[in-house]
């Protein structure tokens, strides 16, 4: 900056302009001269404003009315300043239109100049890798010319030695003896490369030998390892059986009772309709199933279904390549199964049956596979603990069941012969009590109420008191209906919980969340929501006979690990069953209807 300044005196000092005061210069005359034109411009707006105020006063009559030299001379003035103020807006107005005119036309130019600018550097680069592609094509003809010479240049030297060789020999004898010799070289050169050969084919033979004696070892101990494999599994298999055989035989003697019970109240409440003569027509049900699988697979219908017809419609005899088990990915997620689940099931398959024929059957039994893995762990029924009252918590959004799986779940802890008591916490909903009064009749249950509208929090105080005085086995609250995203409702959930905690620390000793099987995915925000503010303990998933959307169990449990009690497939009662992982993977799937056919 100081050699600058100096150099700019020195050619100040010489009467010279620096090149920053040519340009100061020239700016200056700019100014001066839109200075000038804007006072011109002022000046001629003034008078054309000037002409239009006095044509208005004359139209107006003002103009034929006889004024003093004094009066006329007082609206010259007026008229001009008005005329001035006008122009000086007028001009301002015409400057501001002059620039955004001009910002216009700079931007405009701007574009097109970038444009232009990255229209000639798309052509540079095309022009330079064209060039560069031709200079890699030259180098290469040049290395194929200088190869093709080299080998010429070897093969006419080796001739030119071979003349020379036989040139130099005097005689025909000594020509023999040169060719004796070089025949003699190529027999030694010859059986050396046979003794080569035969050494690498002996130590080939060795080591094809050592490999299939390592092999045979290999395949007696691999032989060994599945035959006690396959024995522990059926010792497993045996193990299993036996559990399910007494799982089966516990269902099926509390499946008697419930049909039992409910076949006697149901004839009690005939036999009141039928003296109050209020009893209707009814057509007759079909009859119960008592095969568990069945009923399951039937519930699942709708989910298996579209899962099962374009598993059948993509894999028939496919060979099982990148392209298929993308194709298999996208069917299980469009299934609800989830990415997790989906991802699982294609690995499993590409380990073993890649590049080979796969069938639907094989893919519903690795599903099934897969899905059972991912359930059983999260397989857990409703077990009561020592504690009285056991509080249990039912939350969901509206629609999802909880009233109905309440009261369906006091009917079976009733005929188990426990005491329960259930309270209405739906305070908003009217018919809510009156869905619960009923379920309460049949359970045999008392169901404690509130006034609608009233604080749900307190109705559950005043429910515990009540369940720790009677001595009450368990205590089942129904909660109100509550979208995951209305956070003043899920506030109201929280303070039913720090209630029910006041109370009892260690409650609700259930938080059962009630899902909806329709929502599909959804369900995982609605999961994710419930589980932060009403600490949920397991799940129950409802109407998956109603849905195609069944496999979002899966991609649930994949996800949030959470218990999972029961399953809804149908409104009667006994279409409330405990959740059974195998059994649940089989008829998802669709390896139940196969094993059915």
């Amino acid at each position: 900056m100081a050699e600058e300044k100096k150099k700019k005196s020195f050619l100040s000092k010489l009467g010279f302009k620096s090149k920053d005061d040519k340009r100061a210069e020239e700016a200056a005359k700019r100014a001066e001269e839109q200075k000038r034109v804007d006072e011109q411009m002022a000046a001629r707006m003034a008078a054309i404003n000037a002409a239009a105020l006095k044509s208005a006063r004359t139209m107006d009559g003002q103009g034929e009315t006889e004024t003093s030299e004094e009066d006329k001379a007082r609206q010259e003035v007026e008229d001009k300043r008005q005329s001035e103020i006008q122009a000086a807006k007028d001009l301002a107005r015409a400057k501001q239109l002059a620039e955004e005119r001009a910002r216009e036309q700079t931007l405009k130019a701007e574009r097109e100049a970038k444009a232009e600018a990255a229209k000639q550097k798309a052509e540079a680069e095309a022009k330079a890798l064209a060039e560069k592609q031709a200079a890699l094509a030259a180098e290469r003809a040049e290395a194929q010319r200088r190869e093709a010479e080299e080998q010429a240049e070897a093969e006419a030297k080796r001739k030119a030695e071979e003349e020379a060789a036989l040139k130099a020999a005097k005689n025909a004898k000594e020509k023999a003896a040169l060719q004796a010799k070089a025949e003699a070289e190529a027999k030694a050169r010859a059986e050396a490369e046979a003794a080569k050969k035969a050494e690498a084919a002996r130590q080939e033979e060795a080591a094809r030998k050592a490999a299939e004696e390592d092999a045979k070892k290999l395949a007696e101990k691999q032989a060994k390892e599945a035959e006690a494999e396959r024995l522990k599994q059926l010792a497993e298999e045996a193990r299993e059986a036996e559990r399910r055989a007494r799982i089966a035989e516990e269902r099926a003697t509390r499946e008697a009772n419930e049909r039992e019970a409910l076949a006697k109240v149901e004839a009690e409440r005939r036999a009141k309709l039928e003296a109050e003569g209020k009893l209707t027509p009814q057509v007759e049900s079909a009859p119960v199933r008592t095969n568990f699988l069945d009923r399951i697979s039937a519930g699942l219908r709708k989910s298996t279904s579209r899962m099962s017809d374009s598993m059948a419609a993509s894999f028939n005899k496919r060979t099982l390549d990148d392209e298929a088990l993308e194709d298999l990915e996208d069917i299980l997620i469009a299934s609800d199964l989830g990415t997790g689940a989906a991802m699982k099931v294609t690995s499993r398959l590409a380990e073993s049956k890649f590049d080979k024929q796969i069938t639907d059957l094989e893919i519903k039994i690795a599903l099934a596979d897969v899905i059972s893995e991912i359930l059983t762990p999260l397989e857990k029924p409703i077990i009561l603990g020592g504690v009285k009252p056991q509080i249990m918590l039912f939350v969901g959004v509206n629609g999802s069941g909880k009233t109905t799986t309440l009261g369906k779940i006091a009917k079976r802890f009733t005929d188990e012969g426990k005491k329960v008591l259930i309270a209405a916490g739906d305070t908003f909903r009217a018919a809510a009590f009156e869905q619960l009064s009923v379920w309460g009749e049949r359970a045999n249950a008392p169901v404690m109420s509130g006034k609608l509208g009233s604080d749900a929090a307190g109705l559950v105080y005043d429910a515990i008191d009540r369940a720790r005085r009677e001595e009450f086995d368990i205590l089942m609250i129904d909660t109100a209906g509550r979208l995951q995203n209305r956070t003043e409702l899920m506030d109201e959930l929280s303070k039913i919980l720090r209630v029910i905690k006041k109370q009892d620390e260690t409650a609700p000793h259930h938080s059962i969340l009630v899902l909806d099987a329709t929502v599909g995915q959804n369900a995982l925000m609605q999961t994710e929501a419930f589980a932060k503010t009403a600490e949920v303990s397991g799940l129950i998933m409802t109407k998956l006979d109603g849905t195609a959307k069944g496999g979002v169990l899966v991609a649930l449990s994949d996800k949030y690990k959470l218990p999972i009690h029961c399953i809804g497939i149908g409104e009667r009662i006994e279409d409330l069953e405990n959740f059974s992982a195998p059994v649940f993977a089989a008829a998802l799937s669709g390896v139940a209807d196969e094993m059915n056919e």
